[in-house]
């Protein structure tokens, strides 16, 4: 295959082992305690207990985007560099991943909301459980819309979170890590600027109208990622 990025798209899937298998750990571990717990029920354990809750089995399926950005710009762009890549196909390669990973996680999540989810429900988790797609409120607009608004924000997420971690090696990344903690440390007691918080968040996250949370998410996905062509041009290998 002749397009690089896509070539170092494939090597960054293949190099990320350790997040997928974290994430295989911990979705194994909820999966026998669900059974664990659902032979329990069919022995009228809980007979007197409270109504149970759990979180969305999809939701753990967020472990392996969130520890990709991390693994990708700190472990993986030396190996491509000392394999001859280019840092402009490490750029563009690294977009393709965020895009597919946002796209294929945001897919399986929908599918065990409606499945899985829906069966330990039925079965155990008689208080429902716990996933963005519901307190986030993105299903009420239809399973279409939410797929959309789930993909925009985990791809986001992904951007924001590989964009420090490059740039930790930096004074600009230390910069950025102080001006989160002072954004929270600040804004959060004073109320003009916790307003401020929370709309913005509102507007990532809550926002009324699908399309403009959307839009917004990419929008600003696309503008943090658009820093990482500088951040890599600088980086050491």
């Amino acid at each position: 295959m002749n397009n690089k990025p896509v070539v170092v798209a494939r090597i960054n899937f293949r190099n990320i082992k350790l997040a997928y298998i974290i994430t295989a750990i911990v979705i194994g571990c909820i999966v026998i305690q669900d059974i664990v717990f659902m032979i329990l029920a069919a022995l009228d354990v809980f007979h007197n207990s409270p109504e149970n809750m759990t979180v969305s089995l999809g939701n753990y399926l967020f472990l392996t985007l969130i520890l990709s950005a991390v693994f990708i710009p700190s472990r993986n762009f030396r190996k491509m560099m000392n394999l001859g890549s280019k840092r402009a196909d490490f750029f563009k390669g690294c977009a393709i991943n965020y895009v597919i990973m946002a796209a294929v996680i945001s897919l399986l999540s929908m599918g065990l909301y409606f499945t899985y989810d829906k069966l330990m429900v039925s079965l155990f988790y008689r208080g429902g459980t716990l996933d963005v797609l519901y307190w986030f409120r993105w299903i009420e607009n239809g399973p279409m819309v939410a797929f959309f608004q789930q993909f925009a924000f985990l791809l986001l997420a992904a951007v924001a979170i590989h964009t420090l971690t490059a740039a930790q090696e930096k004074w600009y990344g230390w910069a950025a890590d102080a001006v989160i903690v002072a954004i929270i440390a600040v804004f959060t007691p004073i109320a003009p600027l916790r307003s401020a918080l929370v709309w913005f968040f509102n507007l990532i996250i809550f926002h009324q109208y699908a399309w403009l949370q959307i839009a917004v998410c990419i929008f600003l996905a696309a503008a943090i990622y658009a820093l990482n062509r500088s951040i890599f041009a600088r980086k050491a290998i």
